[in-house]
């Protein structure tokens, strides 16, 4: 378990994590576990491909927890060239405030070139995909189809051509 620099952030890979924290009544948790075990070796299999770190603790899928909360986020990057290939699994809250849990629970996947251009900015979506679920089992599914998208991305196109997509001009502040 690692945390950030801020004392805010746990991460936690998904092997020594709980369900719990990210769906309070799972029925079928070795279902679902077994779901986002696939997700989680795909991710896996993307940062191999890409022959770089993974984009947190060790690779594969990750737990988010806020300091003092007890819920959760589920998560996965890699990184290469400029790119970012992101994944994650969550459930959507209006305010940091709002304490309710899923369902609905929320799949997004991005691939994403990293601005060098205006620090603030955080980079320029080049695809992505989402999608809203409303059991743990689905969400779980949601997330696999996710990862297994941006496995075929990140093997079928490489960085550079991505990179060549990303045509977006900052404004604003300078680095």
């Amino acid at each position: 378990m690692t945390e950030d620099r801020s004392g805010r952030t746990d991460t936690i890979p998904l092997s020594r994590g709980d369900l719990r924290w990210i769906f309070p009544e799972v029925r079928d948790p070795g279902t679902v576990r077994g779901a986002l075990s696939e997700a989680d070796a795909q991710v896996r299999a993307l940062v191999r491909h890409l022959g770089v770190l993974p984009g947190g603790v060790g690779g594969g899928l990750e737990f988010h927890r806020v300091e003092g909360i007890v819920v959760a986020g589920l998560f996965g990057a890699a990184e290469a060239e400029g790119l970012a290939f992101t994944a994650e699994l969550y459930f959507p809250r209006r305010c940091p405030w709002d304490l309710r849990w899923g369902p609905p629970w929320e799949v997004t996947a991005e691939v994403m070139a990293v601005c060098d251009q205006v620090r603030e900015c955080g980079g320029h979506i080049l695809a992505e995909r989402a999608g809203t679920f409303t059991t743990p089992l689905e969400a779980a599914g949601g997330l696999v189809e996710a990862t297994a998208w941006l496995l075929d991305r990140g093997v079928t196109e490489p960085p550079a051509s991505w990179r060549s997509r990303d045509d977006a001009r900052c404004r604003g502040a300078t680095p």
